[in-house]
């Protein structure tokens, strides 16, 4: 709780940013493989707890590389905390990391809500969310995917996002490998 608390007044603080203008990454050298395992890590119990299948699967071919390990690794924790909280009980949240070229490749695919096409291209504007989202989980802000765009495109990346209602979403990003 104090982790995603902690999240959560980064999320404001890079808002924050953003509006003043003074949003960088500081690029250093990371291991992404440890990042994404310690987030994967830090969430095991609340998966159990709701009773939600987690499936990891982790490509050893990804080497250290230059990225800013803090907000790279506040995206990956905000799609693995998202897939979890819209998959309902005995569903299933995969996570992903692999390299693809010269891209490292992040996605969190579940057997979730799922995102209504009519709400798919305003979903990552700042404090959108999907009516079917917010009945789900009222307590949501709003800004966890318009933060992971501004964070992925300042890695000169891609966000991956595909959606079906009903059915489940797969969120992630395509960064290169510096």
């Amino acid at each position: 709780s104090t982790k995603r608390l902690s999240y959560l007044i980064n999320d404001f603080l890079t808002v924050s940013r953003l509006k003043s203008g003074k949003f960088s990454v500081e690029l250093g050298e990371s291991d992404i493989k440890n990042v994404m395992a310690d987030e994967v890590d830090n969430l095991k119990e609340q998966f159990k707890a709701k009773n939600i299948k987690l499936k990891v699967n982790i490509d050893n071919n990804l080497k250290k590389m230059k990225i800013d390990e803090q907000k790279i690794r506040q995206v990956m924790m905000n799609l693995i905390d998202n897939a979890m909280h819209y998959t309902k009980p005995e569903g299933q949240v995969e996570v992903t990391l692999k390299k693809d070229g010269n891209n490292a490749v992040f996605e969190v695919k579940d057997t979730g809500i799922g995102v209504p096409k009519e709400d798919q291209a305003e979903l990552f504007s700042k404090m959108f969310r999907s009516d079917n989202a917010q009945t789900m989980r009222p307590d949501g802000t709003g800004l966890g995917l318009y933060l992971a765009k501004k964070v992925i495109v300042a890695h000169h990346g891609h966000i991956i996002f595909k959606s079906e209602l009903g059915k489940g979403s797969t969120f992630g990003f395509r960064i290169p490998i510096k």
